[in-house]
């Protein structure tokens, strides 16, 4: 099993040295290239070509702003057992086409091949929570330099084995069923976009997703009123105030047994 396949702490693959404090640049391929040249510079990845094709692909994809000023760019690379991060404050912000409309000033960078898919995503979520704090985004931003900031950020737990990001999740399985629907149309060469969509859905998804676009041509549906976009079912009342409370979490249709959102944006 991955040695990384447990809780670490992020201190553990994120120094100073790899965190660029004063960004500048006005353009995501820019900023992309700075936080590449990070790490290759740091001889943890060997190809700077091959690594910025891989996070163009992915960004092309599905952006990777979360909203409230955060980007975790990402894709499934060769690197070895362990990943590699690189992060970079810009003090202006950039567009990154976040859902919110908010420029992003806290970018992370990572680059990892994890044994199952889905995987990637779990690396994110004590991340993610932490920076869901604007009083902990706020102490970044303020952050004296690139040491102040790593510190801010060593403790933050990396766990490979509980959690994942839902909105991610979500993101993926609508990005997928938009490929499905093309590639029955005739569209030609998707298969790249298809195979990034499925390396970050987690297996059992992933073969539910099959299964249900092979029965009805369509996995995820939504329930914006409390009734499934598949099956036209009413929800039960519980089941439907949770699917609205939680409105990028992905659900299943007690009834046909589709993916269930609130809304597919």
């Amino acid at each position: 099993m991955n040695a990384y396949a447990r809780e670490v702490s992020l201190g553990s693959i994120l120094a100073a040295d790899q965190i660029i404090d004063n960004m500048t640049n006005r353009s995501k391929k820019a900023v992309f290239e700075d936080l590449i040249e990070v790490l290759w510079q740091k001889k943890m990845i060997s190809n700077k070509t091959e690594a910025l094709t891989r996070i163009i692909e992915r960004e092309d994809l599905v952006t990777t702003a979360l909203g409230d000023g955060v980007a975790l760019p990402h894709a499934r690379l060769d690197v070895g057992e362990k990943p590699v991060i690189a992060m970079g404050r810009h003090p202006s912000g950039i567009d990154f086409g976040a859902p919110d409309k908010k420029p992003v000033k806290l970018i992370f960078l990572l680059l990892w091949k994890p044994e199952q898919a889905g995987l990637m995503n779990r690396l994110f979520a004590g991340l993610v929570s932490k920076l869901a704090s604007s009083e902990f985004r706020d102490k970044i931003l303020e952050a004296k330099d690139a040491k102040a900031i790593a510190r801010l950020l060593s403790d933050v737990k990396i766990d490979m084995q509980s959690g994942r990001i839902a909105k991610c999740e979500v993101d993926m399985l609508v990005a997928l069923q938009l490929l499905a629907v093309k590639r029955r149309a005739g569209a030609k060469g998707l298969d790249r976009q298809i195979a990034i969509a499925r390396d970050e859905i987690p297996g059992s998804m992933l073969s539910r997703f099959d299964r249900l676009i092979e029965r009805y041509g369509e996995a995820l549906v939504e329930a914006p009123n409390g009734i499934c976009g598949g099956c036209n079912m009413q929800l039960s009342s519980s089941f439907a105030s949770e699917v609205l409370k939680n409105s990028d979490t992905v659900y299943v249709c007690e009834k046909c047994g589709k993916f269930l959102i609130h809304h597919i944006g």
